[in-house]
């Protein structure tokens, strides 16, 4: 049962005391690894008997003031009041990985549950409980690309001279670019089509990883205006190429806090009628993980774009919180699966099984599949093979300036 009312709920409660006491508060993010893979060769209700394994081993390694809830599948948030600084809250999140190394015994049998925890404490991190729940999250991904599985949240390596204002002046000033990505179909010739992506050159600094200025939007309340920014420049190259004869359809990101402005829907349209760009061009992207922070309320405001004619992608696919099921619930059109399965399949016979069922359970569903992080021409031919609708990545390629897109479509070469 995902349970973000819940943990946010305790965690105000948490954050007012310690603002009170002075004493600094852990909040630990879990996610369990491989469990879609274990649903489809187990069942859902084997899932279901390993999540209440691992609550019982979770319980056990912690202390009687700690609290866990369970926020996904086998996924768990966990608050961790009174410690004495914030290596502790490394510390347990070591003690968790060690227990959950051990193997589960699920009614008679062994099964081992691999788990990456990311940790985040309150003040250092974050002052309410969105911030310290994103943060314990970014930590978790780093944990899981880690050798040690865990993680203590660290700010992004910035330069010491970019600051909030730099990026604000960045937007107003036109400062930023507009790269396109194209994402490439596989089955049949469906036009062209590209994923629009932000890119920023410091006029100091050089080049910005757009994961920490975007990361940087999101904290200071610049993602509203970055969007809209990256939305109309976009919605203005699609323009100019249809004007030029050469339909470009287009995927677009859009954050969770964006979706969830009341305005939105209104404001997306307004600026597709400005550009006179139809919504049946337009597949509006959101992270998996970020859906299941409230999943209800994002179930409606996508439903209300999806009414509008927007196409609806859920990308990430396989890195957070939610399983098939949920999958269901949403107005979807479209999955794009992660890119960390997809740069194994051409080293594991396992992984292409399973992105074969991930494939195959989409199109049960009702959904178009995009594969992520395609590299190389064997991975291109074992996706086609396994009736992927559509690649991206490197080898399909590259991200360009959105002007040199329109030049290369302008001379009539495949994009």
């Amino acid at each position: 049962m995902l349970n973000r009312v819940a943990l946010f709920a305790a965690l105000d409660g948490r954050i007012a005391e310690a603002a009170r006491t002075g004493r600094i508060l852990g909040v630990l993010m879990l996610r369990t690894q491989r469990m879609r893979e274990f649903d489809l060769l187990f069942g859902y209700e084997a899932g279901e008997r390993v999540a209440s394994a691992m609550r019982i081993a979770l319980d056990g390694a912690l202390r009687t003031v700690d609290e866990v809830v369970q926020i996904g599948e086998c996924d768990f948030a966990m608050i961790l009041p009174d410690l004495h600084d914030r290596n502790h809250a490394a510390l347990a999140a070591a003690k968790l990985v060690r227990t959950l190394q051990l193997p589960l015994d699920i009614e008679g049998r062994q099964f081992l549950a691999p788990a990456a925890i990311g940790a985040a404490v309150y003040p250092d991190d974050g002052a309410d409980a969105d911030l310290l729940c994103r943060h314990a999250d970014i930590a978790c991904a780093e944990a899981a690309s880690g050798s040690e599985r865990f993680a203590l949240y660290a700010s992004p390596e910035l330069p010491d001279a970019f600051a909030h204002g730099d990026l604000r002046d960045a937007i107003v000033r036109n400062q930023l670019l507009l790269f396109l990505q194209p994402i490439v179909a596989l089955q049949g010739d469906r036009g062209a089509r590209a994923e629009a992506l932000s890119r920023w050159t410091h006029p100091l600094h050089g080049a910005i990883a757009p994961e920490a200025f975007i990361q940087v939007a999101e904290q200071t309340g610049l993602i509203s205006e970055l969007t809209r920014w990256n939305f109309n420049v976009a919605l203005r190259h699609a323009a100019q190429a249809r004007d030029r004869g050469h339909p470009l359809a287009l995927s677009l990101n859009v954050s969770i806090a964006v979706l969830q402005q009341p305005t939105f829907v209104e404001q997306v349209l307004g600026m597709l009628r400005f550009w006179n760009v139809p919504t049946e061009l337009v597949t509006l992207e959101v992270t998996e993980s970020g859906l299941m922070r409230d999943l209800a309320h994002c179930e409606r405001m996508l439903r209300q774009l999806r009414d509008h004619g927007f196409g609806i992608a859920i990308d990430d696919f396989g890195t957070g919180y939610s399983s098939m099921a949920y999958l269901k619930r949403l107005p979807a059109t479209e999955l794009k699966i992660d890119k960390t399965f997809v740069l194994d399949m051409t080293r594991d016979a396992r992984v292409v099984k399973l992105v074969g069922s991930m494939i195959d359970l989409s199109h049960h569903l009702g959904l178009e599949v995009v594969a992520e992080g395609v590299e190389d021409a064997e991975t291109l031919a074992l996706l086609r093979g396994l009736g992927c609708d559509h690649a991206q990545g490197y080898y399909t390629g590259r991200p360009l300036p959105a002007e040199a897109v329109l030049a290369a479509l302008e001379s009539g070469a495949r994009y």
